[in-house]
């Protein structure tokens, strides 16, 4: 039965439909058989490095199943002032109070570091290993062989 499970949610073309991205995405399943899977995952106690992990069929479905809301609850992406509804109106007022237009005419036709420094009293312009003063960066055009 959990083979089975496992060959439907992994046999549509994107396991994300079903799950709405909660657990895991159809790229980071690497191999599945009969008895076990193995995924790839970020191992956070290793400086983030990626390795790969092999359960049997039912300890996979009880994790992916820890992330799948109980019923009738809904994920939600923005809440609060971000929310799509009002948004506009929330981050309008939001600015007017923390006096946005003043900042806003006090930054106009200053380059990115003079704003930070400004704003953060952060100098992106000295290295913070050895003090040394770090250039600007410039584009550069590709040369033609």
């Amino acid at each position: 039965m959990v083979m089975f499970i496992l060959y439907y949610l992994y046999s549509n073309t994107n396991l994300g439909k079903y799950t709405h991205r909660i657990a895991i995405s159809n790229h980071r399943i690497i191999c599945m058989d009969d008895e076990n899977v193995t995924f790839s995952v970020k191992d956070y106690r290793n400086k983030g490095q990626w390795k790969e992990l092999t359960l049997s069929g039912v300890e996979f479905i009880r994790r992916f199943l820890m992330h799948v809301p109980p019923k009738r609850f809904v994920r939600i992406r923005h809440y609060g002032l971000l929310c799509s509804r009002s948004k506009h109106k929330k981050l309008t007022l939001c600015r007017n109070l923390l006096g946005y237009q003043k900042y806003l005419s006090k930054l106009r036709g200053k380059e990115m570091p003079e704003i930070l420094k400004q704003l953060y009293e952060i100098n992106i312009c000295v290295c913070k290993s050895c003090g040394g003063h770090l250039g600007k960066p410039q584009l550069r055009k590709p040369q033609r062989c």
